[in-house]
Parts: structure tokens; sequence; C-alpha cells
């Protein structure tokens, strides 16, 4: 989907930071390309297939161990218009970067990174390669986050025609500070005695443009206070269970096997708003597929009620008339509830509409 309908997927700018490797069949031929150029290729044909994505084990490449002084930093970041994750995003993110102690400093040097941008208006995910390459053997500070961010703003261009284009655009530069914020607060004072060199930040000579000075992003907390009068009305409690559903385990209705002999229905409904029932006709294959009976409310001993409200009584069934489309006017029965299905799907009620008013529709 992220190939051929430009689908702004997230796995896809993940599988991209990580440079996995697409096995591709077409007839007898096989290829292995990059996801890179997997997204930059025209749409598959109808005879080629998409076999595999390969991830490649990070672990071993980067030579992480316990051994080591080396970290790899891996993150994935999406906003969207609703926060649980169930809508489009206005941009995703995944950084992933290996770092180790500088030498010379206090500081952690960048070494191999990856940064993969996607939702942004774009037809697929992309690499800020120049990005990549500039913070490579360089030590995290404001000053040179602030250059990164400048040339990332360079490579994540929205069209014209692409909604929230500022709120998108800075997304982007967030997503890089906050991957790489906790390493500059790591670094030693400047020489100015500012801590992460905020004094140079905040110098009119050097970083002045349009006649703002750029500061550094912050953060905040507000508590309030709220009236307990009402409690526990208003706290956050954890949905009674949510850890079984989540995990898989609960057991559902159609989880439930059917016990021996059991016999399976599928209503009739009607498809006319008012009109006399004359007759219900099953087809001889529908009879033959395991059907038991057709239950209708002739059958019932007792009243035909299905439920009581405060307009009235509810009929269970349509009796000579039915009252809306939709209405039940009949229970078929099989061995199996796929028999049931078929068989009253292809049921045939016999209307007769003659000498009736029309309905009145709201």
């Amino acid at each position: 989907m992220a190939q051929r309908n430009h689908f702004p997927s997230d796995i896809a700018t993940v599988l991209l930071a990580v440079s996995s490797l697409v096995n591709l069949m077409n007839g007898l031929k096989s290829e292995e390309i990059t996801m890179e150029e997997f997204l930059r290729r025209h749409e598959l044909d109808s005879k080629s297939i998409l076999v595999s994505v390969k991830i490649p084990d990070w672990d071993r490449i980067m030579s992480i161990s316990l051994g080591t002084k080396m970290k790899l930093l891996f993150e994935t970041y999406r906003v969207s218009p609703r926060p649980l994750g169930n809508a489009l995003p206005y941009l995703n993110a995944t950084l992933m970067a290996k770092i180790s102690r500088c030498a010379s400093s206090n500081g952690m040097v960048v070494g191999d990174c990856r940064f993969a941008f996607g939702a942004y208006g774009t037809k697929h995910a992309i690499r800020a390669t120049k990005v990549e390459e500039f913070l490579t053997g360089k030590v995290p500070s404001v000053d040179v986050l602030y250059e990164a961010v400048k040339l990332l703003r360079s490579i994540v261009v929205l069209d014209d025609d692409t909604s929230y284009l500022a709120y998108r655009s800075s997304l982007a530069a967030g997503f890089l500070f906050e991957f790489f914020s906790h390493l500059v607060e790591g670094n030693a004072e400047s020489p100015n005695g500012y801590v992460n060199g905020y004094s140079t930040l905040m110098s009119p000579a050097r970083h002045l443009d349009h006649g703002k000075v750029s500061t550094l992003l912050t953060s905040g907390k507000q508590e309030v206070e709220l009236n307990k009068q009402y409690h526990p009305v208003g706290e956050p409690i954890a949905k009674s269970g949510a850890v079984i559903q989540a995990s898989g385990e609960v057991v559902y209705v159609d989880d439930i096997p059917s016990p021996t002999n059991c016999l399976h229905g599928a209503f009739i409904f009607s498809t006319k708003p008012l009109a006399r029932v004359k007759g219900i006709e099953l087809k001889p294959k529908s009879v033959a597929d395991g059907v038991n009976a057709v239950i209708s409310f002739k059958d019932i001993l007792g009243e035909n009620l299905g439920i009581k409200t405060g307009f009235g009584p509810e009929p269970l069934f349509a009796d000579d008339f039915t009252r809306c489309t939709g209405q039940y006017i009949a229970l078929l029965v099989a061995d199996t509830q796929k028999h049931a299905d078929m068989a009253a799907d292809l049921a045939v009620v016999d209307y007769d509409m003659e000498n009736l008013e029309p309905p009145i529709y709201l």
C-alpha cells in the first residue's frame, strides 16, 4: 500500500530507517533491493510478488555488546489528529543512531545514523541522508542541532496544497531535537559558563532569523487540584478486563465451541416497509443443505411478543403484515451457521401490497 497507493504507512517508515531489504520475485527471477529503492520504484505488476522483508540484525552490525562502550539509540514518532493511533498521521519518523563516548570531551559522539520521515504529503517516506552525513562524527550541541534542524527543513519540504503545512514542518524539527536533546543536556558547560551553550544560541549576531531570536525548546508541568466531592468520578481507572483483552486470552462467544447436535439459526428479514406476507419459499438447494425448520409467528404457542417498550409491545415476528423494512419474518434453523445464513439469503418471501396505503416515511 505504501509503494502502490502512497499510503502514509508507519511501518514503511520504520523499515526504511533500519535499512530493510526487500526480496522480490518476477517469474523465475529473484532480486533483493533496499526498502528505499523499493519505495521509489513504480508499482509492482501482476507478475511480481513481494516475497519477504529482511530486517538487519543491528546488534551484530553495530557490534553492540556488554563489553563495548557504544550504544544504539532508536525511537519512533508519530502525531495524528487522534492520539490512539487510529488516524492517519500528520507526520511520522524513525530515528536511529550509534553513539559513543568522545575521547576529547565529556560529550557523546554520533556515529552511524539513520533518519526516516514520512506521511507529510510526500508519496512515500524518505531518508534524510544529508542530515545523517552532517551529524556523523559530531558531538551534539545546541549549535550542531541548530544547523541540523535548518538542514532538515530544506529536506522535508511539503507541497503548497498540504494541510497544516507549517505544523508538519515543525514536527520534523521537534522530533530530531527531542531525539538528541538528552545528549545535549549531558555535555559540559560552555567556556562562558552557560550550560549547553545557551548564550551562544541567543546571540543575535549568529542566529538572527527574520528578526526573531531562536530559542531552546522548553517543557512545562501544571498540576490541577480536583474537587474530591465526587471522587472517584474524573479519576483515571483501568478498565475491568483490559489486561486479559489486550493479551488475547479473553474468550468471546465465537470462541466457544458448539455442543454436539447443536442447531443454528438465521433470521429472514422483511424487504418491504408495509406488505402482506403470503408465504415463504425455500429453494430446493437450500433445503438440501441441512435446513431443519422455518419458524414464524404461526409456530409460537403463546403471545407473539418480542419486547415491551414505553411505546407499547412489539412483535417478535411479523404476523400477517410487515411494519418496517428489516423486521423479522421468520427464523431459519439449520445444522451449521453457514447453512442457516445461506438458506436465509436464498429464501423468497411472497408479498402482497394490493389495496394497501403507502407507508409514511420519516
